[in-house]
């Protein structure tokens, strides 16, 4: 009887860090470039793509050119940016009883987090950095590590850093600053426009001429950065939250475009077209889209107006909710033209609406474009 004790108890542990570590924290909804998960137990490492699991004792790392997006168990978003590193220390949440706690770690690089359920219902979520530990009391915020300093964004919602020191620096909702930049010496400089870093997730443009010139410390901030910002690139947070997870929250569609599987071919049913030359006739649009690779394989845009055919090709990837669509082709009659298309899927993975424009390349006041719908 003495001997079965030490055997239960090593059954007992070898059980609990078996569950450990295949406690599911979520799932990948978009792997671009070299994106690799490992076991902080078995040191086991795995190649991520979409749909692919990942679990409470993962180190998430992406290479150069590379990102990810992952869909957690509770319905919260952990997008990172290329060059980082992230572990998982825990998270573990009760479909049941809709309760849990969470804990990540940002090594390197930057990430781009909307918390879920667990936040929400009051469970505690961190998460740890270079710099310090920051509680949530809110839902959207951004992190981006640059040669020991750390900046911060909260787009939505507040959050509490707590530092080496044990000082807190809160930011967000209902305090002064939602920016911030900690240097690796500890200083803080607080922002009332975001540091420079985030300029590419910029929303909206201010028309207003005679905006104040940036202070010393947003100057500090701005400096320290590849980019700069200028008065006109004054962010407004609610609209670039709107904008860029504007469906993030519908966990069920973004599970529905995870688990289809196949290429769909989708054409247009309704259409709000128009040209510089008067009307159109002949409108045709079609895309092709691979949810296996999260892909736009091909798509085409062809219509007529009194100065002859256009028509455009285009191709993209899939991104959350959205479509990444870049015009690869395009022409009016004889003469080349260029163009931009957006694109996201609406409510469900069977409707795809979005606008576009075309314009001719030497004669820009000839130019066309409109909305369009599009289903299988």
């Amino acid at each position: 009887m003495k001997h079965l004790i030490p055997v239960l108890t090593t059954l007992l542990c070898v059980s609990f860090y078996s569950q450990a570590s295949t406690t599911v924290a979520g799932k990948t909804i978009l792997a671009r470039g070299a994106v690799l998960a490992t076991d902080a137990k078995s040191a086991q490492q795995r190649t991520l793509k979409r749909r692919d699991t990942v679990y409470g004792v993962d180190k998430i790392t992406t290479g150069e050119k590379s990102k990810a997006q992952f869909s957690m168990s509770d319905g919260g978003l952990i997008a990172l940016k290329e060059n980082s590193e992230l572990n998982i220390a825990n998270y573990e949440f009760n479909t049941t009883t809709q309760q849990g706690s969470a804990s990540i770690e940002l090594i390197k690089g930057g990430l781009r987090s909307i918390s879920g359920v667990i936040k929400k219902n009051g469970g505690a979520y961190s998460v740890k950095t270079p710099v310090g530990s920051i509680g949530i009391r809110g839902t959207h915020f951004e992190l981006q590590l640059i040669d020991g300093d750390m900046y911060v964004a909260v787009w939505d919602g507040a959050i509490d850093l707590t530092l080496e020191d044990q000082s807190v620096v809160s930011l967000g909702s209902n305090e002064p600053f939602s920016f911030a930049q900690v240097t690796s010496l500890g200083r803080v400089i607080k922002t009332t426009q975001p540091p420079a870093v985030f300029t590419q997730t910029i929303a909206t443009i201010s028309d207003d001429t005679s905006a104040e010139q940036p202070t010393e410390q947003q100057s500090i901030v701005q400096n320290n950065t590849s980019e700069k910002t200028t008065d006109a690139d004054i962010s407004i947070t609610d609209v670039y939250a709107q904008q860029q997870f504007q469906a993030v929250n519908d966990a069920t569609l973004i599970d529905q475009i995870a688990q289809r599987q196949g290429v769909f071919n989708y054409q247009a049913t309704s259409f709000d077209v128009s040209s510089s030359l008067g009307e159109i006739s002949d409108f045709s649009m079609s895309m092709s889209v691979d949810f296996d690779n999260g892909t736009v394989p091909d798509g085409e845009i062809s219509f007529n107006d009194a100065g002859g055919n256009w028509y455009a090709a285009y191709s993209g990837l899939i991104d959350l909710t959205k479509l990444d669509l870049a015009v690869t082709f395009a022409s009016h009659n004889n003469n080349k033209a260029t163009g931009q298309i957006d694109a996201v899927f609406l409510n469900d993975i069977d409707t795809i609406t979005g606008d576009f424009s075309l314009t001719e390349i030497n004669n820009p006041a000839v130019n066309a474009g409109g909305d369009f719908r599009l289903e299988p």
